[in-house]
């Protein structure tokens, strides 16, 4: 288990950056390739602006600055709890390394959990030593290059200095660093990022040659490319899937899975409890907690956060609702100011971070009517 980010580069996107050209059954965006190959990664792509010239990029934060803003975006989303994978295209490799200066160097305990968690890098045409191609774009373009293209300038200190703070924290922890550098010209024009400028210095570590331009590098065309291939196999093995340490929660039960204790269908539970009248909304409710569950179901934080709720609704509506309530007769109001007071406005609050509301516990309760784990008649 653990979190991968997706950094793109000069005038690149959070989305279109990643898209292939390819037809794979899952689409063409291909962190969703390795979001269904490896079901158990959490995996995020970050976006930011980064334009080529100065009048389309007057608000647009230096690499320090932008670093900084990442860093606190990242972290109140809890990463650096995990171990953590950086994949950069271009520009976004020189980010990745500003962030993870940044965070070393931070006294803000969650910005340093995001360097001490990062296990592998990932670089893709990031020109470590400055890209001849900037100068031409900045001669070019007199007086209109933005603050990304002067980064990109060929022997920069600035990026001298980044890279050496880098193979330093390489040095101090085990950091994982793949490189890919182009083969072709982009737009016949010039190989942006040439081998030696792709190459950030340190030792022990492979430079593999992608037949692709500086564009094409990042967007394999499907699970067959050496890109996707190597990203995929170097994911498995730096984050492997956890398993289970001893037997202690071996039989943990799975409450999104059907119980066999209680087979009847939902309309047949509501019935039972005289609450036929309240079958329509009953299903409703069950029905987007289902929906709300799928659409996060592949990323295997999620998996274990939806089922601590729902088991912490289930232990709640028992205790505190069914075994001394319903089993005794009492009325639907009084049940229903139970479950209001006792079940949802309790874990809402509990479950408040992670942005759950009160529906959002009414619908798992539903939810868990329909897969049998809860019951609203007795005996």
């Amino acid at each position: 288990m653990g979190d991968v980010i997706f950094v793109h580069g000069l005038t690149g996107s959070p989305t279109e950056t990643w898209t292939s050209s390819g037809q794979e059954p899952d689409g063409k965006y291909w962190p969703a390739w390795l979001g269904t190959d490896l079901p158990h990664l959490n995996l995020y792509t970050v976006g930011y602006p980064a334009s080529l010239f100065a009048k389309w990029a007057k608000k647009e934060q230096d690499l320090y600055e932008r670093a900084k803003n990442t860093l606190e975006l990242m972290s109140s989303y809890g990463i650096g709890e995990r171990p953590l994978v950086f994949v950069g295209h271009s520009l976004g490799g020189l980010l990745i390394k500003q962030m993870l200066r940044t965070a070393q160097e931070s006294t803000e305990p969650a910005w340093k959990k995001i360097a001490e968690s990062c296990c592998g890098v990932m670089f893709m045409a990031t020109p470590h030593n400055g890209s001849s191609l900037a100068d031409l774009l900045s001669h070019f373009t007199a007086g209109f290059s933005s603050v990304h293209v002067e980064t990109l300038k060929k022997d920069s200190s600035a990026l001298l200095e980044l890279n050496e703070s880098f193979r330093s924290l390489c040095g101090k922890q085990s950091v994982d660093v793949t490189v890919f550098y182009e083969m072709f010209k982009t737009k016949g024009a010039a190989i942006v990022v040439d081998r030696n400028s792709a190459d950030p210095g340190l030792s022990g570590i492979m430079l593999i040659p992608i037949d692709a331009d500086h564009v094409s590098i990042c967007v394999p065309d499907d699970r067959h490319s050496l890109v996707y291939r190597s990203v995929y196999s170097r994911l498995k093995r730096l984050l492997p899937q956890a398993t289970p340490v001893g037997n202690d929660f071996a039989d943990l039960e799975d409450m999104t899975v059907r119980s066999v204790l209680d087979r009847r269908d939902l309309q047949t539970k509501m019935i039972a409890a005289d609450r036929d009248h309240e079958y329509g909304l009953a299903n409703e409710y069950q029905n987007k907690f289902a929906r709300l569950f799928a659409r996060s179901g592949l990323i295997a934080s999620s998996t274990k956060l939806y089922n601590d709720l729902l088991s912490d609704v289930e232990q709640r509506f028992h205790d505190l609702v069914y075994h001394p309530l319903i089993c005794r007769n009492a009325s639907h109001d009084d049940i229903a100011m139970a479950i209001q007071a006792r079940v949802i406005d309790p874990l809402a609050e509990k479950y408040s971070d992670h942005s759950a509301a009160s529906s959002t516990i009414r619908n798992a309760l539903y939810f868990l009517t329909e897969r049998c784990h809860v019951r609203w008649d007795k005996p």
